[in-house]
Parts: structure tokens; sequence; C-alpha cells
């Protein structure tokens, strides 16, 4: 009996209870004290879902306005590259996409929370094997049509791209794709990185800005020292250098003391050539000794060639690495492990043939073409030569521990991973403020450095949209990996902001801050709250899983050293 009791007053109880916080909700201010304490607000039912579709597009309309890119963005040394309205994929121009995907955004959010749906234009394994069970391929006839032809309708289904650079010259970013619920994986400004000449300004300029603060940034690491021919003071010193007693003794001990490379437009080991005595002589021919300095047309820089370069087995190597700039609004940055690149060709800095000097794998494209089946190239088919130019980090401590050169069994980890992560920092900061802040960007970079025998970590080049050809079968799951992971984190910043606006637009019709009308009260207030919930950060339900393989080294949501991870140490900030 005094169970029973005890029963009927508990029900009693939560009875009173849910009356009263059903009265307490439903009351208009006590309703907005609530959702003033509480992210969501009670009634809407779901943070996935608008609860007055109508009212939601008027709404979004209302905050959602389309500013274009401003022209610096597109700049080269030679000018623009914008062809805005040129053909591109097939693809018709319509300048009321963002529109349209705008309202299929409204009426059918929650499909968009569940699978990414890409527009992608690669066509190999990347296509076949990354995108997985999380993606849906919206659109394969994309790139498929004859060039000439624009008859290709933009799916307004999709929310992220995952296209070559070309995209962001022939489509307006924010009108033509990109939306304000959608991603795409490049950042106008990303020639700051991915060309050489606007690097190696950059890391200059970063350079001289922490010259009294050597303990952040020496002047002799991480950046080898480089002069731009197309900058008349800068090609006068580099003559002037070469004519100095001091420049033939080097050469007399290095052999090749510089390399010349071409500022942009070339990847892949093309218009680089060391500075050899043939070299030397046709720079002096071009730029008559110095006397035309300024007057030359040719996009040439000029670097110092890291002359110790550390060996393997005889063979020179660098490192591919991979770092996801997967946010501008806020910054926020992640770094992958990537792999070896190992000429075939011994080290000789003697040699005329380029693959003994550089890495790049696409050097070997007619040496692959020539091994057929049954044909062998020092005892190897094609898939071997390929695992003997590709070497995992693993591999690569194995061999350094076993030639005694390190002694740390963790040592990729206590001084590898952390020096690669440390350069990134470097030269996120040095290029940030040259990048388009916005929510609907990303960059996956491939990041190419290079160790000399005393372990020092130099940065040879970025490329912004790095080939994924040519792979091992091993080195095939390491990119399909990567790429899924970076799939994850993007796609989970994308849901996250995704979430944001559903909750901000419900908050306001719940609260009664718009009219049936689709009129703000307060629009320029709600524009800047909307600015804040659009900035990039994550949602706890859409963080990335303990397994995904980047690193997180920049955070600009977080405060002090802990913006970059604690790598970065507070007199450098």
């Amino acid at each position: 009996m005094r169970f029973a009791q005890k029963l009927i007053i508990s029900l009693v109880a939560i009875y009173a209870i849910s009356m009263t916080f059903s009265l307490v909700t439903k009351a208009p201010r006590a309703r907005k004290l609530y959702s003033d304490f509480f992210e969501l607000p009670l009634s809407a039912k779901s943070e996935h879902k608008f609860i007055n579709k109508t009212l939601a597009h008027k709404v979004l309309k209302a905050l959602d306005s389309f500013t274009p890119v401003p022209e610096v963005y597109y700049q080269t040394p030679s000018g623009s590259v914008k062809k805005f309205n040129k053909n591109y994929l097939g693809l018709t121009n319509n300048n009321h996409y963002c529109e349209e995907h705008r309202a299929f955004f409204v009426e059918n959010s929650a499909e968009l929370f569940s699978k990414m749906h890409l527009i992608m234009d690669i066509r190999n394994f990347v296509r076949q094997k990354a995108i997985g069970s999380s993606g849906i391929d919206l659109m394969l006839e994309a790139g498929q049509t004859d060039k000439n032809q624009t008859n290709v309708t933009l799916n307004p289904a999709a929310n992220l791209f995952f296209t070559t650079i070309s995209m962001y010259t022939r489509k307006n970013l924010g009108q033509h794709f990109s939306c304000l619920t959608q991603t795409s994986n490049h950042i106008p400004g990303n020639r700051i990185l991915s060309t050489k000449d606007f690097a190696a300004k950059a890391a200059k300029n970063y350079q001289e800005n922490l010259a009294n603060k050597p303990e952040c940034l020496s002047s002799h690491k991480l950046f080898p020292k480089t002069w731009d021919l197309q900058e008349e003071r800068e090609c006068s010193q580099f003559f002037a250098q070469i004519d100095s007693p001091q420049y033939q003794k080097e050469k007399q001990q290095k052999g090749i003391v510089y390399i010349r490379k071409t500022g942009s437009g070339a990847h892949r080991g093309a218009g680089v050539e060391p500075v050899n005595d043939k070299e030397e002589n046709l720079l002096r021919t071009k730029y008559a000794n110095g006397t035309k300095c300024g007057l030359v047309a040719e996009n040439f820089i000029i670097q110092q060639y890291i002359h110790n370069p550390l060996l393997i087995e005889g063979r020179k190597f660098d490192f591919r690495m991979y770092m996801l700039l997967a946010s501008t609004n806020p910054l926020l940055a992640y770094y992958h492990d990537g792999f070896l690149r190992v000429s075939i060709i011994d080290y000789n800095v003697s040699s005329n043939d380029k693959r003994s000097l550089l890495t790049n794998l696409i050097l070997n494209k007619l040496l692959y073409k020539s091994i057929k089946d049954g044909n062998l190239y020092k005892g190897m088919n094609k898939e071997g030569l390929r695992r003997a130019q590709q070497w995992s980090f693993e591999a690569l401590q194995e061999y350094l521990l076993r030639e005694k050169i390190i002694h740390d069994e963790n040592w990729l980890d206590n001084y590898l991973r952390p020096e690669m992560k440390k350069a990134m920092i470097h030269l996120i900061k040095m290029a940030k403020d040259n990048l388009l802040k916005s929510s609907s960007v990303y960059e996956l970079y491939g990041v190419d450095f290079m160790l000399d025998r005393d372990l020092n970590l130099w940065f040879i080049e970025a490329n912004a949209g790095p080939s994924f050809d040519g792979y091992s079968k091993p080195m095939e799951k390491f990119i399909v990996k990567m790429l899924a992971d970076h799939f994850e984190i993007v796609h989970g910043l994308l849901k996250s902001r995704m979430k944001r606006i559903v909750v901000f637009v419900n908050k306001m019709i719940l609260e009664n801050l718009v009219n049936e009308n689709g009129e703000i009260k307060d629009l320029m207030v709600r524009r800047k709250e909307f600015e804040k919930v659009i900035m990039n950060r994550f949602e706890k339900e859409f963080e990335p899983k303990i397994t995904n393989g980047f690193s997180k080294i920049i955070d600009e949501n977080l405060g002090g050293v802990e913006v970059y991870s604690g790598l970065v140490s507070s007199q450098c900030l």
C-alpha cells in the first residue's frame, strides 16, 4: 500500500512539472527566456528541419546576400585569370543557381545532413573509392560533354564540390556554385602558396617580419634563399652574386649552388633546372649578365640549392605531405602524414639526368610507359617500381635507425611530425592575409618538403589540387583513407554550419522576429548575429572520429597558444 501511494504521488508530481514546463514554453516571454538559456528552442522539434519552410526561405533570402569575390584574389603576375561565363565541365551558366540551391536546402534540409552530395570532375580511383558509402556522386555526366557545349545543369542538391581550380575562374563563387550551405575545395587567393613566385615573396616578407625573433623562425631555416628575376633589384643582386669570388668557391665545393624554377604555371618537375654550367650560361645570355634585368618577360625565380640532401640508399627523396586548410572563417587547419618520393636514379650532383636531382614521380612517365608485360626495369615491374619510389614514414624511420642516422625509436613522433606541423603553421601564417575569408571554401594542399643531412626541414613547394595518380597499391589505400578523412572533416563543418542555420532561423520564427511577409525585426542586428552563426566550428555530433588521420594544427575558435595546438610559443604569436 505504501508503495502504491508513493507511485501515485510521483506520477502526480511528474504531471504537474510537465504541465508547468509546457505552459512556460508556450508563453512568448518565457519562451524567449528559455531559448536564450538553451541553444535550441523547445518548440523546434528538429535541429535539421525548418519549422516553417515558407518563412525560412524568406529569412534566408534576406540574410544570405551575394558579394562578388574581389578581383585581387584572382591576380597573377601577368594579371587576372578570371574567365567568368566561359565553359567548364559543360555546365550551363546559371546566375540563379545559389537561389535554387537555397530553396532546395529549405525543402530538403534533413536529406542534406544524411549524405554528401558531390560534384566532382576527377576520373580516377578517387572518384571510385574515396567517396565510399558516405557520399553520392551527383553528376557523372559533368565534364564528359564536348568542350564547347554547355548543356549540363548543375544539380541544386549538391553540397560539396571537389573540382579543379578552373571552376573558380569560370564560375562565380557564391552565385554559380559554393553557396551558403555548400562547400568547395579551392580558396580564392590560394596562389599565395601554390605558385612558386608568390610563395617565395610571401616567405621573404614573413621572414623579415620575424627577423627580430630568431627563436620563432631562423632566417636560415625552412625557406631556401630566393631571388625573383622579375624584380629588377633582386635580379641584379643575383647576377652580382654569381659574379662574386664566393660563388666560384661554392661552385667548386658543391657543384650546384642554385636551382632555377618557373615562378607560376609549372608543377610536377616542369620548369625546374639545376643551375649547372649550361644553365648558368643560358641565364647570363638571356639577362645579358644582369644588364637586362627588368626587361626579360620570363617568370623565373632562383633558389639556393640544398647541396647536402639526406639520401636513402644513395638516392635523393622528398616528402609529399597533406595540409588541409578546412576553413578561413575562422582559420582551421589540419596536418596529415604523407609519403616519400624517392628517385630511381642514384644521386649525382654532376648528372645531366634530372631524375637524379629531382624526385617528382611524373619524371618517370616515359619509363613507366616503356614497361610492358614481360619487360622489367632493374628486375621490377610497374608495381614494384612504384613501391621502390614510394616509401612510408615507418619505412623511413626503420632505414634511418638501421643506418644509425637516428637513434630515437620514436623519432617520427618526437621530431619529424612536430617539425612538419610547425612548418605548415608557418606556411599558413605567412599566407592567411591573402586568402579569401569565407565559410564555404577549403583547400587540400599537397606540400613538399625535404631533409638535409643535418635533418633540417626545407620547404620546396605547395600544390593546390595535388595529383592523385600513379600510386602503388599500398599507397593507393593510404590516399583513399586520407581523402575519406578529409571529406569527413569538411562535410562535418558544413553540417555543423547547416545545423546552426536551421536552429537560428527556427529561433527567429518562434520568437516572432519575422512576420508573415518575411520582414525581419532589426534586420541589421540579425545579419550581425548570422555572420557569427555561419563561422565554421564543429558541433559535437559532427566532430571527426578518433580514427581520422588528420591532426588539427590551427583553430582560431580557441585562444592563446591553443590556437596553434601548443606548437607555437606565446612570444611567437
